[in-house]
């Protein structure tokens, strides 16, 4: 299967990247390839993510690498990242398409 990130989930990974770095570049690189990590696992299985609670009528899951939530859309060829979203943050109705 396919991992493809979408702009929006790019644009949060430098974000979360350019954050944590202002207090410690290893922390900052270690939690994104923890992101990237969990996603590569997901993938194996991507049926056992939660729904997103915020959408219910979309085929939308979420998995968790705390204090994140990573949100993504499957099909039998591709595993789309949507977007990622800090646990506090709200998901706003204009983010998952």
């Amino acid at each position: 299967m396919k991992i493809v990130w979408s702009a929006e989930a790019r644009k949060s990974l430098a974000a979360i990247r350019r954050y944590i770095a202002q207090d410690s570049e290893f922390y900052a690189v270690r939690m994104v390839a923890r992101i990237v990590e969990r996603v590569e696992r997901a993938v194996l299985s991507p049926s056992q993510g939660h729904p997103v609670h915020e959408y219910p009528e979309a085929p939308l899951r979420e998995i968790h690498e705390s204090p994140y939530r990573v949100i993504y859309a499957y099909s039998d060829t591709e595993f789309r990242v949507v977007t990622i979203v800090h646990f506090k943050q709200k998901l706003g109705k204009s983010q998952p398409a």
